[in-house]
Parts: C-alpha cells; sequence; structure tokens
C-alpha cells in the first residue's frame, strides 16, 4: 500500500491510515474504538464507579499487587511529578537514577520543583546494575529513589527485577517508571517491593494517550502525610480518598477508562498475562534478528539490556533517517527517529500493544526493501 501524500496529513473522516510500530502511542485495536464510541454516564454515577472498580481491580492483576491502584487524568510525566511532589521533604535528598531521556527528565522535574535532586546514570545504552547501585548508595541516604524500568530513548530495559531489591535494602522508597513496558513485561511490584509502579495507556496497553495509572503501597501512602507543599492535581491523598470510592477527585477521561477495562478484561480473559509477555519476548527477538541480518547494530551495548517493547538502532549505514521514516510512512507503516540527541544516530521500532509476529513481519519486510533502496 502506498499512500498519497495528502492522507499523511489530518483525515477528518478517516483518522490515521498508517500502521504505527512507534514507542507510542501505538496502534489502537478496533474492538477498542468501538469501545471508546460508547455513550458515557457522568463520572459521579453508579455505572462510572463500577466501571472504575473493574480497571484499578485488573490492574492489580497486571501488576501482582494488592496495593491501590490510581488513575491520573495525564500522561505518565504527570505521576512522575506527583512522585516528587508527594513523596520528598524539602530537606531530603532524592535519588535519580538515568540511563536516557527519561531518566534525566525525572531529574529535572525534582529540580523544577524546588527537591534536593542527584542523578547518577551510564552511558547512554547502559543498563543499571546492582554494584552501581551499591556504588551510589553508600555515599548517602537517599529516602527516595526514582528509576526507569525500560528507557524508551535508548531501548534499553533495565534489570528492574536485580535493581529493585538492592534499593529497597537501603530502606529507601522505590518509584519505577514502567511506562513503554507496564502490560507488555511482567513486572511482580508486590514481590519486589516496589512503592509506586506508573504508566501511561498510550504504550503496551495499546489505548489512546490521555490517561495514565500507577500503584501505590501503604509506606508511600504513609509518608505522603508527612510532606507539605504537594500541590492539588496530583496530590495522592486527594486521589486516594476519592479512590476508596471509585472516583477521581475531577472529571476523568471516561472513554480511555472503558477502553481499559475492555483491555484489562482480554489481556486477563482471552490473551492471558503470560502469552502477553511471552508475545512480547518474541517480538523483541524477531526485531533483533531482523537487525543483524541488516547488519543494523542495536543501540544498548549489550544484548541482555535490550527491550522487549521497543528496539533502538544506530544508523550503522549512514543513512538519511528521516527520510526511511518518511518513506515508510507513505508505505503506511510508522516507526519513529531517534529521541532529542541520538536523532539521525538511530532510529525506533515500538513492537507493543497488540502487534503480532506476522504484522511485524510485514512491516520489516516494506522496511527492508527502503533501506537497501536508500543504500544504492
Amino acid at each position: 500500500m502506498v499512500l498519497n501524500m495528502s492522507e499523511l496529513h489530518f483525515n477528518k473522516e478517516k483518522g490515521c491510515q498508517i500502521k504505527l510500530f512507534t514507542p507510542g502511542p501505538v496502534q489502537v485495536p478496533e474492538r477498542v474504538l468501538k469501545d471508546l464510541a460508547k455513550p458515557n454516564n457522568t463520572h459521579r454515577s453508579k455505572p462510572y464507579f463500577e466501571m472504575h472498580q473493574m480497571a484499578t481491580e485488573g490492574l492489580q492483576k497486571v501488576l501482582f499487587t494488592k496495593n491501590e491502584c490510581l488513575l491520573f487524568t495525564s500522561s505518565a510525566t504527570g505521576i512522575m511529578e506527583a512522585c516528587v511532589r508527594n513523596l520528598v521533604k524539602d530537606d531530603e535528598k532524592v535519588l535519580f537514577f538515568s540511563i536516557g531521556a527519561f531518566g534525566d527528565r525525572w531529574y529535572e522535574i525534582g529540580e523544577a520543583n524546588g527537591k534536593i535532586s542527584i542523578k547518577e546514570g551510564v552511558e547512554w545504552g547502559g543498563a543499571i546494575t546492582p554494584e552501581f547501585i551499591h556504588e551510589v548508595m553508600e555515599k548517602d541516604k537517599y529516602p527516595v529513589v526514582c528509576i526507569q524500568a525500560n528507557e524508551t530513548s535508548t531501548g534499553v530495559y533495565n534489570p528492574i527485577e536485580q535493581l529493585a531489591p538492592v534499593i529497597k535494602d537501603y530502606g529507601s522508597l522505590l518509584c519505577v517508571d514502567a511506562t513503554s513496558s507496564m502490560a507488555g513485561v511482567k513486572i511482580e511490584v508486590d514481590k519486589l517491593n516496589i512503592d509506586v509502579c506508573l504508566a501511561s495507556v498510550q504504550k503496551c496497553f495499546a489505548l489512546p494517550p490521555g490517561l495514565s495509572v500507577c500503584s501505590i503501597s501503604q509506606a508511600a501512602i504513609d509518608k505522603t502525610s508527612e510532606v507539605k507543599n504537594r500541590g492539588h492535581y496530583f496530590d495522592f491523598e486527594t486521589l486516594l480518598k476519592s479512590n476508596k470510592t471509585h472516583q477521581t477527585p475531577t472529571t476523568p477521561p471516561i472513554p480511555q477508562i472503558r477502553g481499559l477495562v475492555t483491555q484489562l478484561d482480554y489481556m486477563l480473559k482471552e490473551e492471558g498475562l503470560e502469552r502477553r509477555f511471552e508475545r512480547h519476548t518474541q517480538l523483541g527477538k524477531r526485531t533483533r534478528i531482523w537487525a543483524r541480518d541488516m547488519n543494523l547494530e542495536m543501540f544498548p551495548i549489550k544484548e541482555e539490556y535490550c527491550s522487549n517493547t521497543v528496539s533502538t538502532m544506530k544508523n550503522s549505514h549512514n543513512i538519511d533517517i528521516a527520510k526511511m521514516v518518511e518513506t515508510l510512512r507513505e508505505r503506511g507503516y510508522g516507526i519513529v527517529n531517534g529521541y532529542g540527541g541520538l536523532k539521525n544516530k538511530t532510529f525506533r521500532i515500538g513492537h507493543m500493544g497488540e502487534i503480532t509476529i506476522n504484522e511485524l513481519e510485514e512491516m520489516l519486510k516494506v522496511l527492508t526493501d527502503i533501506i537497501v533502496e536508500l543504500r544504492s
């Protein structure tokens, strides 16, 4: 399929006409789009309360937790800021482990909120190791630690299963940004003792943007009551109070929450969580095999660091990445250039949400032809 250039602009009648293989927002399945279009009741009605409860209880199952789960009318960045505002006292230090652009963003949020913010990181393409955590945390006391599970800019998955226990041994509250891995990669919140595990829904949940979610531990709830000047919109205590009656303090994106319930039902009752996680594992493996066959170097320094939800590849052939992305869009598929300082040095393929192996294969075949054309 080759699209006319006019179809690559805003299409009022048809909407987006390309198949998205981006790191988010991702392709939304037709069954979810149909549910998004259904009439809504108000957010102060019994039907909404029932839907809200279904959403939060479903999230508990996806995250393997008994902790409360909250719904936010924002992107995941809003919850990142909420962690800083709610959990860090003015005289405390908050530690941000960074392996890329979004780790840096969390640190910048801490700085912007006037918190004593410390950033420790490794070379982009690397992952945090337990040894590095020990080295850093022996230096000082950090009541709150923030870290990415999956760094969307570099395509690196931090081995959070190894890192969380080490951080918790130091007595810190642990906040994990799982934006591009939650619902695609298994995260056992209670087993790892994660205090806040957050994400937005436009990635592995395969929903339109506008809603973000998190689990929150009792330890984090207790700490919130000790922190002053938490703000209003992202105040955990206000959100938790409303959550007790299956509500939000302000008007939420009701269609997205309906869509979330649809997706949770699908994950839990139809596909099954373990099969879903395995599908994402296979999508990641297949993309890395393709990159190897194309003589493209993965950006992560070690293969064990490679994400199963988003792959970042180096521009090994020194081709025009912008032209490659544009040409692929004209042929019906969407991937993206590198993020921030990695623009034109890398490109990224998102393989998350409801993407199947066959759909990935079809896109990669077209992308292969384009790369061959640009190299010739």
